[in-house]
């Protein structure tokens, strides 16, 4: 055999590879992380180190993430947090502890120490930029949409609940889906949506939020809360170890490792032993692990509480043989905090620790007006008389001055023990509320479990196929394996 043969046969071999690879193309997840608060007021801390954190583990998986937050490459100040004592403006403090409300004493503002932000959250900046991104995409991609910021709700009709953008902006969950619909029919669509309220945005999978019908378009979502209840997640502290919202325990979950650095075993997460760690198993995670007080969802839940016929529901307490993720993440919760089983007793330890948070909120309300008449007691012994609104003009000798009589007030050490007072009533009540979410989560994953396995027994073919339609989404993975092209 010529040596010629050989390289021509060798060449023509490498080609038929390289053919049989362009069949397959890597589906690639692309990211779009929106952050931070409406003002700077409402710019937490927390929300800062979420969005830093998430685009570390975007980066460490090796996924394209495009972040937007505050206003963009702004130089003002976009952060508010709790300053340790050692921070605080020794001047200020005293001042402030007297004329300020709430955690005012304690708060300092920034600007945010971000890398790599492409944009502000600006309503109209936000949402052409997400256009013009959209409409770009390869037919091959896929979006994951990440909000970390706040929630507004609309009473009345919380399919018009919002997201709160820089400046003050909102963006209603039909504007987001006229956003969305801006992207390629064969793109995938997720979101994760931690803000207050994010539930009733599970209304994006369908034509628009008051239709049954689904999007033309494969969408799914994972939120921190229901369209209801208020989130974890917008502290003003910032030490990672005590965060205890959604998308701590969800990120976690997609990397096997958590964001002070613990490993996660793969076996914990993946439960259906792929290899690989799904959304949906990210979900469960958390919905197993989280101790707070979110009571998050997904869409696949949110479609099927909506297709429960009645008569379903009158059995709600039934117990069945049901065997599926979620009656595991009812075990694992059951037994991470010691509560019955489910039925009347698992109704009558809700209710006690419902009864224990009501009776600390009771508490800490007593204690806040005790703070309100020790404050108002002390501006009463200034010598001169001062409306907490004249406080930014006051010359720096007179505030000094102001400081210093304050502090040798005797009634001014009783002010602070009040304030340290009701700093740890806080975290009792919140602790008492992550209690009582435990069980009331219990109560919502055994619903959902029996619910589940009814769902097979009594759906016709329609609901089916819209509900695998909607787990196929939930069921993918941060990087997905190559597919046909």
């Amino acid at each position: 055999m010529s040596p010629v043969f050989v390289r021509s046969a060798l060449l023509t071999f490498l080609a038929l590879i390289a053919l049989s690879h362009s069949a397959f193309l890597h589906a690639e997840t692309r990211v779009w992380l929106i952050g931070g608060g409406n003002t700077l007021e409402n710019s937490q801390g927390q929300i800062e180190e979420n969005v830093r954190w998430l685009q570390s583990v975007f980066r460490q998986q090796g996924v394209s993430v495009k972040t937007f937050y505050t206003d963009g490459s702004g130089k003002d100040h976009d952060v508010v947090y709790f300053a340790h004592s050692e921070e605080r403006d020794p001047i200020w403090e005293p001042v402030l502890r007297v004329y300020g409300s709430g955690l005012s004493y304690a708060q300092r503002t920034r600007r945010n120490s971000l890398t790599n932000i492409d944009g502000s959250t600006e309503k109209s900046e936000l949402t052409s930029a997400l256009i013009e991104d959209f409409q770009s995409l390869n037919d091959d991609d896929s979006v994951l949409l990440v909000y970390n910021g706040h929630g507004d709700i609309n009473t009345n009709d919380t399919r018009k609940n919002n997201l709160m953008l820089w400046q003050d902006s909102r963006l209603s969950i039909k504007e987001l889906d006229e956003v969305l619909d801006q992207t390629p029919a064969s793109v995938p669509v997720r979101f994760v949506l931690t803000q207050c309220f994010s539930g009733s945005f599970s209304s994006l999978i369908y034509e628009n939020p008051y239709s049954d019908t689904l999007s033309e378009q494969l969408r799914c979502g994972f939120l921190a809360e229901s369209d209801r209840r208020e989130a974890e997640g917008c502290d003003l502290g910032t030490n990672q170890a005590e965060f205890r919202d959604y998308t701590t325990y969800f990120f976690a979950a997609l990397q096997q490792e958590t964001r002070i650095g613990e490993n996660i075993p793969l076996t914990e997460v993946d439960l259906d032993r792929s290899g690989d760690v799904s959304f949906h198993e990210a979900h469960i995670y958390t919905l197993a692990h989280a101790y707070s007080t979110d009571l998050s969802r997904s869409t696949r839940e949110t479609y099927i509480e909506k297709w429960e016929p009645w008569f379903l529901r009158w059995n709600s307490f039934a117990k069945t043989g049901a065997s599926n993720d979620y009656s595991y993440a009812a075990s694992a919760v059951r037994s991470e905090h010691k509560l019955p089983e489910e039925g009347l007793k698992l109704l009558l330890k809700r209710r006690d620790l419902e009864r224990s948070e009501q009776e600390k909120t009771r508490e800490l309300k007593n204690a806040r007006q005790a703070l309100k008449e020790q404050q108002e007691h002390i501006r009463g012994l200034i010598e001169k008389p001062l409306d907490p609104m004249q406080l930014e003009d006051l010359p720096p000798k007179s505030l000094e001055a102001l400081a210093e009589q304050i502090q040798t007030l005797e009634e001014y050490n009783h002010l602070v023990r009040l304030q340290s007072e009701v700093e740890a009533l806080n975290a009792q009540k919140l602790q008492l509320g992550r209690d009582y979410t435990q069980a009331e989560k219990l109560i919502r994953l055994s619903r959902l479990a029996r619910l589940i396995d009814q769902f097979r027994r009594y759906s016709g073919p329609e609901s089916r196929e819209d509900f695998e339609r909607i787990t196929s989404c939930e069921d993918g993975t941060l990087n997905p394996a190559a597919v046909p092209e």
